[in-house]
């Protein structure tokens, strides 16, 4: 549905802005079915076994994904799992050499998007021992598909993947429930049986967050969110004590999410948030509750810790600022090394290891940029070889892909806002704009990267503006708290504000200017031509939200905190 509507988008634009459908008359077009269509894998889902010797990946298909294991050194597919029509593999877990687990989404409805039904489902590398370990669709529901074991209304989350001696896993279990959600209780479930053993409790906080282990495998730390939406951050030195509660942000003002402990396995990395500047790293000592800075960045807030092969510390962290890029936290370590050699052979682009051997030998290496959806390699570091495993959309020319510029802008109250300016390769052609709202619209986000959408509408000569207004997330918790009760007013004026802006830089032409979006894009849209009539040519919306007193008063949005 919303492939078609998009579809119907850019026709409609075609016809608004008809001197638009020349452009590029002198080359052929990249069909609008080769950005549609999906990706040759789920994007970032290849990772190595812990030995090094299988690859996996998410593949996706016209109603369904498969989980495919190949043989590393041959290349051969030796093992799959694949769900019947419109259930997906929305992730997978290596919980040993010998076998990976995944979690179910099911697509219902006229919904896009696949919703999560906290299944899980293991096999082995040679396809051995497929089974069904845990879900609602268990002895009993008549689910004539799957080797059934007990059937549980409840959803399960992996909190440890790493299969003990007793190939056994840490898991989360949430009841469900028609009304407000249960806390999570702690299990251990055998990986090779679906049986359950082990741990029991609950954790202490009903909406979670972040949850945390240790290098021994034993659960440390669980941050969440109360009813009243303020975070909270627990800890507990064994599980034979009681929680206790290190930060509550309605007392300090400030939230702390841990990530992943440090190699003393003493220490673990979290990111805070306050009302000083974007989110930042530090070092937490749960016990003397220390914090060590590691890394502040200047603009935008940090993004995934990438972690040693050997899984025990933080090599790398993600950064937005400007373009953004990578900040090395070993900066002489071995995965720190590869990242940087990698970067000098693909300039201009991202390249990151997302997952490795356990020895690091061998690493998996994905390489990005605003042109390049994504290429996938193997490097063998004993061989110095990097093999090209696919390219995401091969049918997509990098050389004909359009530069994605960052902006920065003062709105009218002073407030400084980001966002980026798709160009198409049309040298000093003055084109039409397109602005696209992100939705959301609290926390979601445009960074600079490739973006299927904008590339669409710049391969076909329009300029896209994607502006990230207040209440957007990635720039501290204070420019996210601006937004609030700020739906039709100043974040309506910051998009008002970043269009007028481009229109003064001389590239876009006034009179052919276009605004649409999902979701809450769709009601700025919408706000936007009620607003400023005599800006925009035309506006659009699809699966909007426009009645705010309904949304209140009738949805599901207080129930799905």
């Amino acid at each position: 549905m919303i492939r078609f509507a998009r579809f119907l988008i850019i026709h409609f634009l075609f016809a608004v802005f008809f001197s638009a459908a020349c452009y590029a008359s002198e080359k052929a077009l990249i069909p609008i079915e080769d950005f549609l269509n999906p990706a040759l894998i789920q994007p970032g889902s290849i990772s190595l076994s812990p030995d090094g010797n299988h690859l996996a990946v998410i593949v996706p298909r016209n109603n369904r994904s498969d989980l495919i294991i190949f043989d590393r050194a041959t290349m051969k597919p030796t093992s799959n799992i694949t769900p019947v029509k419109n259930e997906y593999i929305s992730d997978y877990w290596w919980v040993s050499s010998r076998r990976v687990v995944a979690t179910f989404a099911v697509k219902e409805g006229g919904l896009e998007t696949p919703s999560a039904t906290g299944e899980l489902w293991g096999v082995d590398v040679d396809g051995k021992n497929s089974k069904y370990l845990y879900g609602y669709r268990g002895v009993g529901s008549g689910a004539s598909h799957i080797a059934a074991v007990e059937q549980n209304y409840a959803s399960a989350t992996i909190l440890e993947p790493i299969a003990d001696d007793k190939n056994t896993i840490l898991i989360g279990i949430t009841q469900w429930s028609s009304g407000e959600i249960p806390f999570m209780s702690l299990a251990r479930l055998n990986v090779l049986n679906g049986r359950m053993a082990g741990a029991s409790g609950r954790l202490p906080i009903r909406y979670s967050s972040s949850i945390v282990t240790d290098h021994g495998g034993s659960l440390k730390f669980v941050s969440g969110y109360t009813a009243e939406r303020y975070s909270q951050l627990f800890y507990r030195a064994t599980k034979d004590v009681e929680w206790v509660k290190i930060n509550d942000e309605k007392e300090s003002g400030r939230i702390i999410e841990p990530i992943t402990y440090s190699e003393d396995n003493l220490q673990v990395y979290a990111i805070v948030s306050d009302d000083k500047s974007p989110d930042y790293l530090v070092l937490l000592n749960p016990v003397t509750k220390a914090e060590t800075l590691i890394y502040r960045p200047k603009i935008a807030d940090i993004g995934a810790i990438h972690l040693t092969a050997n899984k025990k510390d933080a090599y790398a962290l993600r950064t937005y600022d400007g373009r953004g890029g990578y900040a090395f936290l070993k900066s002489d370590s071995p995965e720190a090394n590869l990242t940087k050699e990698m970067m000098q052979m693909f300039p201009g682009e991202l390249v990151i290891a997302n997952s490795f051997s356990n020895d690091g030998r061998f690493a998996t290496l994905v390489v990005t940029s605003d042109v390049n959806p994504g290429e996938y390699y193997l490097f063998d570091r004993d061989k110095k070889k990097l093999l090209m495993l696919l390219k995401a959309r091969p049918k997509i020319d990098i050389n004909q892909s359009a530069t994605v510029e960052p902006i920065e802008i003062r709105a009218r109250d002073g407030l400084m806002l980001h966002g980026w300016l798709t160009i198409p390769n049309k040298a000093n052609a003055i084109t039409p704009l397109v602005v696209l709202p992100h939705g959301g619209p609290y926390g979601i986000v445009d960074r600079w990267g490739y973006d299927t959408e904008t590339q669409l509408l710049a391969s076909r000569g329009y300029t896209v503006l994607q502006i990230n207004f207040r209440g957007s997330g990635g720039y501290g918790k204070a420019f996210l708290d601006a937004g609030f009760g700020e739906w039709g007013e100043k974040m309506n004026l910051d998009i008002t504000d970043a269009t007028k802006w481009v229109i003064a830089q001389g590239k876009v032409d006034s009179k052919k200017i276009c605004i649409y979006g999902a979701s809450y894009g769709a009601y700025a849209a919408m706000m936007a031509v009620a607003t400023e009539p005599s800006l925009f040519r035309c506006a659009i919306g699809y699966s909007g939200v426009y009645d705010l007193n309904i949304m209140q008063n009738r949805g599901d949005t207080d129930d799905t905190a």
